[in-house]
């Protein structure tokens, strides 16, 4: 008897091979205007049904068997065969809920409501999952098959998308190509949740595909109350897989009315939702930082934004991310390259390792002969010089006696020990000049692996990128939903989708770009009668766009709409208390005032605004990431929001410049300029000394007036570096400019974290910390001079004078508890 385990493979295959017999039947129009293709269809079928009462499906084996009969006698048209799909699709629904049973330990899931298209289901039970039987049904599922959703969630994620992006598509025309692309994403989006085992999905995808058919076949046409429906249905399989985490949403009861409503379209019945719910909607509106969406799926299609001072609960980082086939193969290639220089480099190793032994056999030689010749000349005690015998007469000279004793070679131990370190001296200078060749191989090799750690950084990188698109469709899709709750009527266009971020920045600005669609919606965007009576289209535009600009992406939210006004700002900050009334700010500085905390510029609290929490946490969370944002805005025109972000976190290049003997970076993204100025070049500016940039005179600032420290000694040129941030530019005067460096940037931690224009911290490869500035934070403290001063809060060290007129002193209270540490 086979194994639970291989009979959830062996039943998955009968699946799929079952889904193929009915994608059969869905094209057999097509089949049985070909000759022959009635037999293709028998073929099919008998496959299916021997295939079923193999694998214990008998529902489906029966129906197969009654159709095999009729493909076999009398011609059939394509309106028996797409009852028979149905039949087929219900009698494997009951099949696959029987056997899955036993297998997945689960209980078995309830019958689908029958209810209306205006009912709305009674809750069973007193407790969350009585009254809420899918939701545990569905939590009971993925916790019991945890590998099942480590690979079905994320392929239905991607489908879902697509049915996102298609349904936009569809709203602003009907476009075959989207309806193709719609229908094919929800076929396997619903073929995949029965193949898994999860029931529940594959039924509301099957009623979406059962509209998109219908409309396929021209029965029922996709009008905008069906895309709103689809639209719906979209949003509950989010919730379903968790996409959209919502605790407080009842899965049971929203499921139940979008299934309402998706069987009202295949009836012709208009699919109204239910007032109940629209009033618990309604509710969850009022508890949501953001919901402003008063619809039925309120809870649901509203994602959490953690804009109110509260702890909300939050989804897990995405721990896996699908990468382009062609992107691994090149970081494979790399790889052999990289393992290709590993292996020279260690060859020059070895060559270095003999030269080091040949110059310490070399040393040791000399060291020996230099011990030999001290033994003989001073240790030994040679006998005193005999006189020589003369020559007898008549006897011939010795050889010795015959030359002089210059022409002969000294063998005495000085020529012996001169000789012995001459040859030791050019063995060391060979073996030198072996080690340099040596080590210049070696540094060529170093620059080699350097590049290809590079490139394989680069491309590593790029596999955590994903396109931005993948995140417009859900903006969209609630944009939509809140401009039909204002009553007004919005136009969305995307541009840029293929820009690339990298997975966790795409991660981290949902919520920002959520806020500043909601808030577009709510503030910009005027009504159809006020747009008209302005002469403009009753349809706002809202564009959401993205491009590259040098190291950064730029995200761009724009309307059409009303725009801001800067004196009605400037009336708002003063009659908040940000601002006094004798301050001046010029346009600039007040559509600054915005980012302020609490600062609100809507007449009464609502649902959608007037609580002062948004923009500010958009701006802090976007400089979180090593990012900034800033707003453009013309009255009566419109308003943009430009978000400029980082390519990745992992790795960022910067400037390295030194400031009273510190090393501080600055984001490269965020460095305009870099330049050498004379002291004949600065010249007196409104708020001190000022240097021409281009065209423009600028302010020059000591970035260490701005940090609080000593500057080091002045010099002739003096160093300037030109930042960009808040939307504003200003030139910085640094000691030294040393150069450009790619670091890897961690946070500074919880205890840290706002002290200061500092965004993060860069250990060196001596142990050094490099902090790395934040452009935003430092262009506005350098440029407090007057307003920002009193509008921006900054933090302070706080000192306190002692009481007995002593020295003063700054305490430093570290407290390493083990709470703490955790």
């Amino acid at each position: 008897m086979a194994e639970p385990a291989d009979q959830e493979f062996l039943r998955s295959i009968f699946l799929m091979e079952a889904w193929d017999t009915v994608a059969a039947l869905e094209g057999a129009a097509a089949t049985l205007a070909r000759p022959g293709g009635q037999d293709a269809l028998f073929v099919v079928t008998h496959r299916l049904k021997g295939a079923a009462s193999l694998h214990g499906f008998p529902k489906i084996a029966e129906l197969a068997a009654e159709l095999e009969e009729e493909l076999a006698g009398q011609p059939l048209d394509t309106r028996a065969l797409t009852t028979r799909r149905s039949e087929i699709d219900a009698r494997r629904e009951a099949d696959t809920r029987e056997s899955l049973r036993p297998a997945s330990g689960a209980p078995a899931p309830p019958p689908a409501a029958t209810a209306g298209p205006g009912s709305v289901a009674t809750p069973v039970g007193a407790g969350p999952m009585d009254s809420d039987p899918i939701r545990a049904e569905l939590e009971a599922f993925f916790a019991g098959n945890r590998d099942v959703a480590s690979y079905f969630v994320p392929e239905a994620t991607e489908h879902l998308e697509s049915v996102t992006g298609a349904l936009g598509a569809l709203e602003r025309g009907v476009d075959p190509d989207s309806v193709a692309r719609l229908f094919r994403a929800v076929h396997t989006l619903k073929g995949a949740a029965y193949v898994v085992g999860c029931a529940r999905v594959g039924e509301i995808a099957h009623r979406m595909e059962d509209v998109l058919v219908a409309a396929r076949e021209g029965s029922r046409p996709l009008t905008a109350a069906a895309i709103e429906t689809l639209f719906a249905a979209d949003g509950v399989l989010r919730l379903m897989l968790g996409l959209a985490p919502d605790p407080r949403a009842n899965v049971t009861d929203i499921a139940t009315r979008v299934r309402a409503r998706l069987d009202a379209l295949l009836t012709g019945e208009s699919p109204v939702s239910a007032t109940p719910a629209r009033d618990a909607a309604a509710e969850t509106a009022r508890t949501e930082p953001i919901a402003n969406i008063p619809s039925p799926l309120a809870a649901l299609l509203s994602a959490p934004r953690p804009a109110l001072p509260r702890v909300e609960p939050r989804r897990p980082p995405r721990q896996t991310i699908r990468v382009n086939l062609e992107r691994l193969d090149a970081l494979m290639d790399l790889i052999g390259e990289m393992l290709i220089g590993r292996e020279r480099v260690e060859r020059r190793l070895d060559e270095v390792d003999r030269v080091g032994d040949a110059l310490l056999a070399s040393r040791a030689r000399l060291a020996q002969c230099v011990a030999d010749f001290e033994r003989r000349q001073f240790d030994a005690r040679e006998p005193a010089q005999r006189p020589k015998p003369a020559a007898a007469p008549g006897v011939a000279l010795s050889v010795a006696e015959m030359f002089a004793e210059l022409e002969f070679d000294r063998y005495d131990d000085a020529g012996i020990f001169a000789r012995t370190v001459a040859e030791i001296a050019a063995d060391i200078a060979e073996l030198q000049s072996q080690l340099g060749t040596g080590t210049r191989a070696l540094r060529d090799d170093m620059a080699h692996v350097h590049r290809i750690t590079g490139a394989l950084r680069t491309e590593i990188g790029r596999a955590r990128l994903v396109p931005i698109g993948s995140v417009f469709g859900r903006f969209v899709r609630q944009g939509q939903e809140a401009a039909r709750a204002a009553g007004k009527t919005v136009r969305f266009e995307t541009r840029g989708e293929g820009v690339e971020l990298d997975t966790s920045i795409i991660e981290q600005i949902v919520d920002p770009l959520l806020h500043l669609v909601q808030n577009t919606i709510a503030h910009g965007i005027e009504t159809p009668e006020e747009r008209r009576a302005l002469g403009k289209d009753p349809a706002g535009a809202v564009t959401l766009s993205a491009a590259y600009e040098g190291g950064a992406v730029l995200v761009e939210v724009a309307d059409d709409g009303r725009g801001i006004d800067p004196d009605f700002v400037r009336r708002r900050a003063v009659a908040q208390g940000f601002v006094s009334a004798t301050t001046e700010l010029d346009d600039r500085r007040a559509l600054d005032l915005i980012f302020l905390p609490g600062f609100s510029t809507a007449a009464a609290v609502t649902t959608a605004a007037g609580r002062g929490v948004g923009l500010d946490v958009v701006r802090t969370n976007v400089r979180k990431l090593n990012g900034d944002v800033e707003v453009h805005s013309v009255v009566g025109e419109g308003t943009r929001f430009i978000l400029r972000l980082p390519l990745t976190l992992l790795v960022s290049e910067a400037l390295v410049v030194t400031v009273a003997n510190e090393r501080l970076a600055v984001p490269l993204n965020a460095v305009q300029l870099v330049m050498q100025v004379r002291a004949e070049d600065v010249h007196a500016g409104a708020r001190g000394d000022a240097v021409l940039v281009g065209d423009e005179s600028m302010d020059l600032v000591s970035l260490a007036g701005v940090l609080g420290v000593e500057a080091g000694p002045r010099r002739a040129r003096r160093s300037v570096i030109v930042v960009r941030g808040a939307g504003r530019t200003v030139a910085l005067e640094v000691d030294e400019i040393l150069h450009k460096q790619d670091i890897v940037i961690k946070p500074l931690g919880r205890f840290l974290e706002g002290v200061g224009p500092y965004g993060g911290a860069s250990v060196g490869a001596d142990g050094r910390v490099t902090l790395m500035l934040d452009p935003g934070t430092l262009v506005e403290i350098a440029d407090r001079g007057t307003a920002v001063e009193h509008a921006i809060p900054q933090t302070r060290i706080v000192e306190t004078a002692d009481e007995t007129g002593g020295d003063r002193h700054r305490v430093l209270l570290v407290d390493d508890s083990v709470s703490v540490r955790r």
